[in-house]
């Protein structure tokens, strides 16, 4: 890969990374860091299962809430008609009263849940007979009525809708850490196979400095840049024909860092330091 003549600069100037003096220049110093995901695969994958177990977990959140919304806004609309929402009450009376029954809940119990202040023992072996209606207008004297059941199924549609908006930013949120952690995955696929030919081919892995050297000899560390000719792209100057024998699509300047990075990893573990001559950017790197 031949070394790139960046378009900043003049005819006859010297080419990045060497001195007027034919003197080794100095190099900035690029600080090491703790590997990113998208080095390590195994790390990118189980960071791609989080994401997709939180965003499973908030999407069953919202379906949950629109259905509680759902029957909240059903039950309203019921409500809202006085003659319909008594036999709304009622039903729902009796089925408490049916509940309280199969769970083997005792009059006590029934009477606190209900707010019933004159259930007898006698008015629960009704119950027992199935005779539930005259404890369910007991309790209806004692729940409350209509207008004051309205009020409280407004204020619950009020929240759930409240819960929805919140938990569909959450989700909104959780979609785009999957679409985050899918990509760190497609970058750390590149450079675990990268890992796998340079040591099936022997090669000497080159430093993260001397990657930062053949950068900057390349093209002063400027992943966008493009060569006055138009021939070279990106932080390692890709021809886009070398670009694409190890994967890449479109310009290669347009590509994250993080993708060039990877796919001049593939590239060197392929084809050792042949694509920078080492006459130039090539001294950089290790010698195969």
């Amino acid at each position: 890969m031949a070394a790139a003549v960046v378009g900043a600069l003049a005819a006859g100037a010297p080419a990045v990374g060497q001195s007027t003096d034919g003197a080794e220049p100095v190099q900035p110093v690029a600080v090491e860091s703790a590997v990113p995901a998208w080095r390590d695969l195994e790390r990118a994958q189980e960071d791609l299962r989080v994401a997709l177990s939180a965003r499973d977990i908030s999407q069953m959140a919202i379906d949950r809430t629109v259905g509680d919304l759902g029957a909240e806004l059903a039950r309203l609309d019921r409500l809202n008609d006085d003659a319909d929402g008594r036999r709304l009450l009622e039903q729902e009376a009796q089925k408490l009263v049916v509940q309280e029954y199969m769970a083997g809940g005792d009059l006590e119990d029934l009477a606190f849940v209900l707010e019933v202040g004159e259930a007898t023992h006698a008015l629960w072996r009704k119950a027992l007979l199935s005779e539930v209606s005259e404890v369910v207008d007991e309790a209806l004297k004692a729940v409350g009525n209509v207008p004051g059941e309205r009020e409280r199924a407004e204020a619950r549609v009020a929240r759930l809708e409240d819960a929805v908006q919140h938990l569909n930013s959450r989700l909104a949120g959780a979609q785009s850490a999957v679409q985050a952690a899918e990509w760190v995955v497609y970058i750390a696929e590149i450079n675990d196979l990268a890992d796998r030919e340079l040591a099936a081919n022997g090669f000497v892995a080159p430093t993260e400095q001397q990657w930062y050297n053949l950068r900057f000899c390349e093209s002063t560390n400027n992943y966008t840049v493009e060569s006055a000719n138009g021939l070279f792209y990106g932080a390692y100057q890709f021809e886009p024909r070398t670009w694409r024998t190890v994967g890449g699509t479109g310009n290669p300047a347009h590509a994250p860092p993080e993708e060039q990075d990877a796919r001049a990893r593939l590239l060197y573990a392929r084809r050792g330091d042949q694509p920078w001559p080492r006459d130039y950017c090539g001294r950089w790197l290790p010698r195969n």
